[in-house]
Protein backbone atom coordinates (compact mmCIF):
# COMPACT_ATOMS: atom_id res chain seq x y z
CA UNK A 1 0.00 0.00 0.00
CA UNK A 2 1.35 3.41 -0.92
CA UNK A 3 1.97 5.80 1.94
CA UNK A 4 1.79 9.54 1.43
CA UNK A 5 3.67 11.79 3.84
CA UNK A 6 3.95 15.56 4.20
CA UNK A 7 7.06 16.78 2.41
CA UNK A 8 10.05 18.73 3.69
CA UNK A 9 11.49 20.94 0.94
CA UNK A 10 14.68 21.91 2.77
CA UNK A 11 15.17 19.71 5.85
CA UNK A 12 17.49 20.67 8.67
CA UNK A 13 20.44 18.24 8.82
CA UNK A 14 21.64 17.88 12.42
CA UNK A 15 24.45 15.53 11.38
CA UNK A 16 25.18 16.96 7.93
CA UNK A 17 23.58 14.19 5.86
CA UNK A 18 20.48 11.98 6.19
CA UNK A 19 22.74 8.91 6.24
CA UNK A 20 23.94 9.97 9.70
CA UNK A 21 20.90 11.57 11.31
CA UNK A 22 20.77 10.52 14.97
CA UNK A 23 19.77 13.56 16.99
CA UNK A 24 18.11 14.10 20.37
CA UNK A 25 14.79 15.67 21.17
CA UNK A 26 13.59 18.31 21.33
CA UNK A 27 14.09 18.52 17.58
CA UNK A 28 15.37 21.83 16.21
CA UNK A 29 12.60 21.69 13.61
CA UNK A 30 9.94 19.57 15.30
CA UNK A 31 7.50 20.00 12.40
CA UNK A 32 9.80 17.84 10.25
CA UNK A 33 9.18 14.71 12.34
CA UNK A 34 6.82 12.41 10.45
CA UNK A 35 7.64 14.07 7.12
CA UNK A 36 9.48 12.79 4.05
CA UNK A 37 12.06 14.37 1.78
CA UNK A 38 14.42 13.69 -1.10
CA UNK A 39 18.15 14.27 -0.82
CA UNK A 40 19.99 15.17 -4.02
CA UNK A 41 23.38 14.24 -2.60
CA UNK A 42 22.50 10.65 -1.69
CA UNK A 43 19.82 10.08 -4.32
CA UNK A 44 17.46 8.69 -1.70
CA UNK A 45 14.06 9.44 -0.20
CA UNK A 46 13.71 9.46 3.57
CA UNK A 47 11.23 9.61 6.42
CA UNK A 48 12.14 11.47 9.63
CA UNK A 49 10.86 9.75 12.78
CA UNK A 50 11.59 9.23 16.45
CA UNK A 51 12.99 5.89 17.65
CA UNK A 52 11.34 4.13 20.57
CA UNK A 53 13.49 4.57 23.69
CA UNK A 54 12.87 0.90 24.50
CA UNK A 55 14.74 -0.34 21.40
CA UNK A 56 17.79 -1.37 23.42
CA UNK A 57 20.23 -4.27 23.66
CA UNK A 58 18.02 -5.73 26.38
CA UNK A 59 15.26 -6.73 23.92
CA UNK A 60 15.15 -10.06 22.05
CA UNK A 61 16.00 -8.34 18.75
CA UNK A 62 18.67 -6.14 20.35
CA UNK A 63 19.63 -2.51 19.80
CA UNK A 64 18.96 -0.87 16.43
CA UNK A 65 21.52 -1.68 13.73
CA UNK A 66 21.98 -0.20 10.24
CA UNK A 67 19.98 -2.13 7.66
CA UNK A 68 17.26 -3.34 10.02
CA UNK A 69 13.65 -2.65 9.18
CA UNK A 70 11.70 -0.17 11.30
CA UNK A 71 8.16 -1.02 12.38
CA UNK A 72 5.59 1.59 13.26
CA UNK A 73 5.04 1.92 17.00
CA UNK A 74 2.94 5.04 16.55
CA UNK A 75 1.87 6.57 13.25
CA UNK A 76 -0.25 9.64 13.89
CA UNK A 77 -2.53 10.94 11.20
CA UNK A 78 -5.94 10.46 9.60
CA UNK A 79 -7.07 6.84 9.65
CA UNK A 80 -4.33 5.79 12.05
CA UNK A 81 -5.05 3.26 14.77
CA UNK A 82 -3.41 5.71 17.17
CA UNK A 83 -3.82 9.30 16.03
CA UNK A 84 -2.19 10.81 19.13
CA UNK A 85 1.45 11.03 20.08
CA UNK A 86 4.69 11.27 18.11
CA UNK A 87 5.67 9.46 14.89
CA UNK A 88 7.71 6.67 16.49
CA UNK A 89 9.26 3.46 15.18
CA UNK A 90 10.97 0.42 16.68
CA UNK A 91 13.03 -2.54 15.49
CA UNK A 92 11.17 -4.80 17.93
CA UNK A 93 8.06 -6.32 16.33
CA UNK A 94 6.57 -6.99 19.76
CA UNK A 95 5.90 -3.27 20.07
CA UNK A 96 4.42 -2.68 16.63
CA UNK A 97 1.28 -0.56 16.92
CA UNK A 98 -0.91 -3.38 15.56
CA UNK A 99 0.91 -6.17 17.40
CA UNK A 100 3.78 -8.53 16.50
CA UNK A 101 1.79 -10.58 13.99
CA UNK A 102 1.02 -7.46 11.95
CA UNK A 103 4.57 -6.08 12.15
CA UNK A 104 5.76 -7.54 8.80
CA UNK A 105 3.08 -5.41 7.13
CA UNK A 106 3.86 -2.28 9.18
CA UNK A 107 7.36 -1.45 7.92
CA UNK A 108 7.99 2.30 8.04
CA UNK A 109 11.42 2.22 6.42
CA UNK A 110 14.97 1.00 6.87
CA UNK A 111 17.40 2.17 9.54
CA UNK A 112 20.72 3.65 8.40
CA UNK A 113 22.34 4.15 11.80
CA UNK A 114 22.70 2.45 15.16
CA UNK A 115 20.10 4.75 16.67
CA UNK A 116 20.73 6.08 20.15
CA UNK A 117 18.19 5.39 22.89
CA UNK A 118 18.02 6.89 26.36
CA UNK A 119 15.35 5.09 28.41
CA UNK A 120 14.49 6.76 31.69
CA UNK A 121 16.11 10.05 30.68
CA UNK A 122 14.42 13.40 30.13
CA UNK A 123 15.48 15.88 27.48
CA UNK A 124 16.14 19.58 27.95
CA UNK A 125 12.40 20.22 27.59
CA UNK A 126 11.58 17.93 30.51
CA UNK A 127 9.93 15.31 28.31
CA UNK A 128 11.24 11.75 27.83
CA UNK A 129 14.41 11.80 25.73
CA UNK A 130 13.95 10.44 22.19
CA UNK A 131 16.32 10.42 19.23
CA UNK A 132 15.22 10.96 15.66
CA UNK A 133 16.59 9.36 12.50
CA UNK A 134 16.01 9.43 8.76
CA UNK A 135 14.70 6.07 7.55
CA UNK A 136 15.25 5.01 3.95
CA UNK A 137 12.05 4.95 1.91
CA UNK A 138 13.66 4.74 -1.53
CA UNK A 139 17.31 4.22 -2.37
CA UNK A 140 19.29 2.03 -4.72
CA UNK A 141 22.09 -0.29 -3.60
CA UNK A 142 21.32 0.15 0.08
CA UNK A 143 22.21 -2.09 3.01
CA UNK A 144 19.32 -4.26 4.17
CA UNK A 145 19.27 -6.85 6.95
CA UNK A 146 18.80 -10.34 5.52
CA UNK A 147 17.62 -13.66 6.87
CA UNK A 148 19.19 -16.64 5.13
CA UNK A 149 20.08 -16.72 1.47
CA UNK A 150 18.64 -14.24 -1.00
CA UNK A 151 18.70 -13.99 -4.78
CA UNK A 152 19.22 -11.15 -7.20
CA UNK A 153 15.85 -9.98 -8.49
CA UNK A 154 13.90 -11.48 -5.60
CA UNK A 155 11.53 -9.39 -3.52
CA UNK A 156 12.93 -8.39 -0.16
CA UNK A 157 9.94 -9.01 2.09
CA UNK A 158 9.61 -8.44 5.82
CA UNK A 159 10.41 -11.53 7.85
CA UNK A 160 7.56 -13.13 9.81
CA UNK A 161 9.88 -14.89 12.26
CA UNK A 162 9.49 -13.65 15.84
CA UNK A 163 12.09 -11.21 17.16
CA UNK A 164 13.42 -10.33 13.72
CA UNK A 165 14.00 -6.99 12.01
CA UNK A 166 15.15 -8.25 8.63
CA UNK A 167 13.92 -9.35 5.22
CA UNK A 168 13.83 -12.66 3.38
CA UNK A 169 14.05 -13.40 -0.32
CA UNK A 170 10.78 -14.17 -2.10
CA UNK A 171 11.26 -15.98 -5.39
CA UNK A 172 10.61 -14.25 -8.69
CA UNK A 173 7.02 -14.80 -9.95
CA UNK A 174 5.89 -15.52 -6.38
CA UNK A 175 3.45 -13.19 -4.65
CA UNK A 176 5.10 -11.40 -1.72
CA UNK A 177 3.79 -12.95 1.53
CA UNK A 178 4.33 -9.73 3.49
CA UNK A 179 5.11 -6.08 2.82
CA UNK A 180 7.76 -5.71 0.08
CA UNK A 181 10.66 -3.57 1.24
CA UNK A 182 12.58 -3.67 -2.03
CA UNK A 183 14.38 -5.90 -4.52
CA UNK A 184 17.56 -7.78 -3.70
CA UNK A 185 20.19 -6.77 -6.23
CA UNK A 186 22.73 -9.49 -5.44
CA UNK A 187 22.84 -12.91 -3.80
CA UNK A 188 25.91 -11.88 -1.81
CA UNK A 189 25.45 -11.36 1.93
CA UNK A 190 27.92 -10.33 4.60
CA UNK A 191 28.06 -9.62 8.33
CA UNK A 192 27.81 -6.04 9.53
CA UNK A 193 27.58 -5.08 13.21
CA UNK A 194 26.81 -8.68 14.08
CA UNK A 195 23.89 -9.19 11.66
CA UNK A 196 23.58 -10.57 8.15
CA UNK A 197 23.02 -7.94 5.48
CA UNK A 198 22.64 -7.80 1.73
CA UNK A 199 22.21 -5.13 -0.91
CA UNK A 200 18.80 -4.08 -2.18
CA UNK A 201 17.02 -1.36 -4.11
CA UNK A 202 14.66 -0.21 -1.37
CA UNK A 203 11.15 1.04 -2.08
CA UNK A 204 8.88 1.07 0.97
CA UNK A 205 5.46 1.72 -0.55
CA UNK A 206 6.17 5.42 -0.99
CA UNK A 207 4.65 8.10 -3.19
CA UNK A 208 4.93 11.88 -3.28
Amino acid sequence: MAQVYPRISNPYMPNGTPNLTNAPSPAYASGEIGCAFNDQNTGGSYLRVYVDSGATSGTPVGAVKPGQVAYWKNQPGPGSSNSAGLPTVTNDPRFCDLGPTAAPNRVAGVFQVAATTAPGTNGSDGNPQLYYVDLILQKNAATLAASGSVGAGQYATANTTANSANCVGTAVNTAPPTQPVGIWTTATTSTLNGITVGTADINVGFTD
